[in-house]
């Protein structure tokens, strides 16, 4: 298989770097750490927010471009500087009233530049289910005035079963994606994505998309796939990112990306 010359590596967190308990192998990290000593840069796009990826982060101290919330924060280390995308406030009060209107039970989140915030207090099942972990802080509760008054980076409805009618009334305002086997609902706004974020990021190091791999597992993935030149879908990734791929690897949980960068991209420069 031909392999045009890879300058950068984008690479999601969960369910693809990560294994299932959370954690790089060594064996990830060594390839990924070994692509980048060879001058190839390394991009991490993920959904999590800062507080949730810091870790991950810190891990990996050679990543300089780190995208967040699927493309609505785009953070670079070397230069202390960050983009951020948010939703208008009277959008996502639209939005707030749709959701509850059609499930009045319905929990919704708010993430606003790293902070979180709900209405009412939200389960340790419903609290998973939005991505946060164990040794994170459930969402701070406050009043109904104070969400009409925020621009949310991005909003969650964990278990919300009728996203695809937020994408009918609201498309056009709002990328709504539902990942995690459809139970975490996230929205952004229209122009958030991880492949927005990821060309902006192309374009300021002067590299081209053919010459990106990207390794992805779920929804949130699939503009990215269709961007790069050189799309890896996860073993354990979604049907839709394995049929529009150029390879499909082992599982998050036997190296993955190791095994496709020690194929494609370290063969090639030993």
């Amino acid at each position: 298989m031909y392999v045009a010359a890879i300058q950068a590596i984008v690479l999601d967190l969960d369910g693809t770097l990560l294994d299932s308990d959370k954690s790089i192998s060594p064996r990830n990290y060594s390839a990924v750490k070994r692509c980048f000593d060879s001058g190839i840069h390394i991009i991490v796009a993920t959904a999590r927010p800062p507080r949730a990826a810091e870790s991950f982060i810190k891990s990996i101290p050679f990543v300089d471009y780190i995208v967040f919330y699927n493309g609505a924060l785009v953070r670079c280390k070397s230069k202390q500087t960050q983009h951020h995308i948010s939703i208008p406030t009277e959008v996502s009060q639209q939005i707030n009233e749709f959701i509850r209107l059609n499930e009045p039970e319905s929990t919704i989140l708010y993430e606003v530049n790293d902070l979180w915030y709900t209405c009412t207090p939200v389960p340790d099942t419903e609290s998973a289910q939005s991505g946060a972990r164990s040794n994170e802080p459930k969402p701070q509760v406050v009043d109904y005035d104070f969400i009409r008054s925020i621009s949310p980076t991005k909003i969650l409805a964990p278990g919300y079963s009728a996203w695809r009618d937020v994408i009918r009334k609201f498309g056009d305002q709002v990328n709504v994606i539902a990942t995690d086997g459809g139970i975490l609902v996230q929205i952004m706004h229209k122009s958030a994505s991880k492949e927005n974020a990821v060309k902006s990021v192309l374009d300021e190091i002067g590299i081209q998309s053919e010459h990106v791999m990207v390794f992805g597992d779920d929804f949130n993935d699939l503009g990215l796939f269709h961007m790069c030149g050189f799309p890896i879908a996860m073993g354990n990734g979604i049907t839709e990112l394995k049929d529009c791929a150029k390879y499909i690897t082992e599982s998050n949980d036997n190296d993955g990306v190791a095994v496709a960068l020690e194929k494609f991209v370290l063969l090639n420069k030993e």
